[in-house]
C-alpha cells in the first residue's frame, strides 16, 4: 500500500480544504470500502503514518479514532491497528441515510438509522469523548489516570449512624420529599458557614446547592452561552468542561499557562480583538497540571475580566486539598471579585464521588437564572444526600476528615515524587521525563522529551501493568502528545511506589523501541510489508 499516494487529493477525490485528520480518515475509508485495504489488513502505527505524512502523532490518532468509531477499523495493544472484516463491518449500526435499504413492497427498513437522529451536540460529545484511552483489560494494572478518592477515605460510619438518627427523629420525612430549588435551607446554612473560611460572605440570593461541579458548568453554561459564543478557557483545561463548551457550539479560545497561571499578555490580546461570554479557569490546584495561580495574577485576572465585562467561572473543585502552608484566596472573595466571579466548589473530591454535591455562588441577579436553569434540569437537588451532608457538617466532621486526607494525599504525593526521583535518575531516563511538584489538589503533569509521545508510551506502560491519563486529551485542539497526568491520591505509598517502578521499565522498552525505529530509518531498512510500513 502506497499511504503517501493514498492521500493524493486529486486521484482519490478528497478535500483540500479539509484539515489533514480528515483527509486520512477519507482516504482509509474509500480504500477500505473500494477494497484496495482487505480485510485483516494492517495499518501503519500513529508513530509510522505520521513520520512518513510528516504530521504529528495526535492527528493520524485522532483520524483513526474515527475510523475505529465508524467501525471500519479495530486496534488492539500490542498487536497493531487492522481493517475489520466485512462481515463484522456489515453487523454494526448503519451510519448514513445513503447506506439504509431501500423501503419495497411497503417494507419497513428492519434498522431504525438513530446516528443520523442525534443532535449536533451529542455529536460533538462523542468526538472528544472519543479522544480518552480505552481502559485496560488487565485486573492488575495500578491506574494513575482517574482523579477520585479511594474507598478507604470514604465517612461509611459516619454516615451510617447520621441516616439512622435521622430516620428515626421527628422531622424524618423531610429527607424523602423534594428540596427547594435553590438548595435545602439546613444545606446552604451549612454550606455559607464553610465557605466564610475561604473568604466568601454570600447571602442566601447568592447561594445556589447544586448536583457536583459537572451539572454548576452546565447551568452556567446554559444561561451565558448560545451556539457561536466565544468563551475562554485554560490550555490545558478540565476535559468535561471542554466538553460540555463544545456541546453548546460554542466557540472555544485556548489561552496557554504559565508558572503563575493563565498568560494574561495572552488574554488580553484576544480580549481586545473579539467579544468573550465567559471565562472559565481553576486557580487552585488546576486540572490537568496541578499548577496554581500566583496572587498578583489572580488580582491583575479580576481586574481584566472587570475591564473588558468578561464573566469568570471560577472552579475551585480541590480548594480543600491543601498540603502546603501557603493558601490562596478564592478569586471571589478578592476586591472585585465578588461583581464578576461565579465561584464554583464540590465536596466530591474531598470527601467522596457518590455524593454529588456542589454549590455555585455568584451576584443575585445571576443565581435568579442560574435557579431557573437548575428546575427545568432536575427540578432540585437529591434531599436525602443534602440532609445527610448538612449534618456531616454541623457537627465538624468534614473538618476533621479534611485534617486526615491532607495528610494522607500529601504522603502519596511526596511517594511519587521520591519514587520519579529515585526510578528515573539513572542517565538513560533523567533527560527523558521531568514532572511538576503541586502544592495541593490530585494530580502531578509530566513532559517527555522531543521526539516522544504520551499515547506511544502508554501502550507500553500497561504492557507492564501502569496506566496513566495522556495530555493531549486536556488541551482544547489536541496535540502536545509530550504530557501526561498522573493521580496521586488513589493508591498507597507502597503501590505508588511499585507504579512507578513499573513507569521506568515501561519508559526503558518504548525507549529501546523508538531508537530500533529511528536506526531502520536512517540504515533505509524501512519496508512496506503487509500493508505496514515497518
Amino acid at each position: 500500500m502506497d499511504w503517501l499516494d493514498l492521500l493524493n487529493v486529486e486521484e482519490h477525490g478528497l478535500d483540500r480544504t479539509e484539515p489533514m485528520y480528515a483527509r486520512i480518515t477519507s482516504g482509509i475509508r474509500k480504500a477500505i470500502q473500494s477494497g484496495e485495504l482487505t480485510d485483516n489488513s494492517r495499518l501503519p502505527t500513529n508513530r509510522e503514518l505520521a513520520a512518513l505524512l510528516k504530521i504529528d502523532r495526535s492527528t493520524v490518532s485522532r483520524a483513526y479514532l474515527e475510523l475505529s468509531q465508524s467501525g471500519l477499523i479495530d486496534s488492539h495493544v500490542g498487536r497493531g491497528t487492522f481493517v475489520r472484516p466485512l462481515a463484522q463491518r456489515r453487523r454494526l449500526a448503519f451510519k448514513s441515510a445513503e447506506e439504509m435499504p431501500a423501503v419495497s413492497d411497503g417494507a419497513w427498513p428492519a434498522v431504525l438509522n438513530w446516528t443520523e437522529k442525534f443532535s449536533e451536540s451529542s455529536r460533538a460529545s462523542l468526538d472528544l469523548i472519543g479522544r480518552q484511552p480505552a481502559a485496560p483489560e488487565r485486573s492488575d494494572i495500578i491506574s494513575f489516570a482517574g482523579g477520585i478518592p479511594t474507598e478507604e477515605f470514604y465517612p461509611n460510619e459516619q454516615f451510617h449512624r447520621i441516616v439512622n438518627e435521622l430516620l428515626q427523629s421527628a422531622d424524618a420525612a423531610r429527607m424523602f420529599g423534594y428540596s427547594a430549588a435553590e438548595g435545602s435551607h439546613y444545606l446552604r446554612t451549612e454550606v455559607k458557614k464553610h465557605l466564610l473560611k475561604h473568604g466568601i460572605d454570600c447571602g442566601d440570593d447568592e447561594l445556589l446547592i447544586v448536583s457536583g461541579s459537572q451539572q454548576g458548568i452546565d447551568l452556567v453554561t446554559n444561561i451565558f452561552v448560545d451556539p457561536g459564543d466565544l468563551v475562554v478557557l485554560e490550555d490545558p483545561s478540565y476535559f468535561w468542561a471542554i466538553c460540555n463548551f463544545r456541546a453548546r457550539q460554542a466557540r472555544c479560545l485556548p489561552i496557554s499557562l504559565d508558572n503563575e497561571g493563565i498568560r494574561l499578555d495572552l488574554l488580553e490580546s484576544s480580549l481586545a480583538r473579539q467579544r468573550a461570554k465567559l471565562l472559565y479557569v481553576m486557580p487552585s490546584y488546576q486540572n490537568p497540571t496541578g499548577a496554581t495561580m500566583s496572587m498578583a495574577r489572580r488580582i491583575a485576572l479580576i481586574d481584566l475580566a472587570r475591564k473588558y465585562q468578561v464573566p469568570i467561572l471560577e472552579d475551585n473543585f480541590v480548594g480543600d486539598l491543601v498540603y502546603g502552608d501557603a493558601v490562596l484566596p478564592p478569586l471571589r472573595s478578592l476586591p472585585g471579585g465578588k461583581d464578576i466571579v461565579i465561584h464554583q466548589g464540590t465536596f466530591s473530591k474531598a470527601l467522596c464521588p457518590g455524593l454529588r454535591l456542589g454549590w455555585l455562588v455568584a451576584p443575585p441577579e445571576v443565581t435568579a437564572r442560574l435557579l431557573l436553569a437548575k428546575r427545568t434540569s432536575d427540578l432540585s437537588t437529591n434531599s436525602i444526600a443534602q440532609i445527610i451532608l448538612a449534618k456531616y457538617l454541623e457537627e465538624g466532621l468534614y473538618s476533621k476528615h479534611l485534617e486526615h486526607v491532607r495528610l494522607s494525599y500529601r504522603a502519596r504525593r511526596d511517594a511519587m515524587l521520591k519514587a520519579f526521583s529515585e526510578y528515573f535518575s539513572d542517565a538513560e531516563l533523567s533527560s527523558k521525563m521531568t514532572w511538576s511538584s503541586p502544592a495541593g489538589g490530585l494530580f502531578i503533569w509530566a513532559k517527555l522529551a522531543p521526539g516522544l509521545s504520551a499515547r506511544e508510551f502508554l501502550n507500553f506502560a500497561e504492557m507492564e501493568g501502569v496506566s496513566f491519563s495522556p495530555g493531549d486529551i486536556f488541551f482544547l485542539n489536541g496535540g502536545h502528545s509530550e504530557y501526561l497526568r498522573l493521580c496521586f491520591i488513589q493508591t498507597e505509598e507502597s503501590i505508588i511506589v511499585e507504579g512507578i517502578k513499573r513507569l521506568a521499565r515501561a519508559m526503558r522498552s518504548y525507549l529501546e523501541s523508538v531508537a530500533r525505529l529511528n536506526l531502520a530509518d536512517i540504515s533505509g531498512k524501512a519496508r512496506v510489508r503487509n500493508n505496514v510500513l515497518i
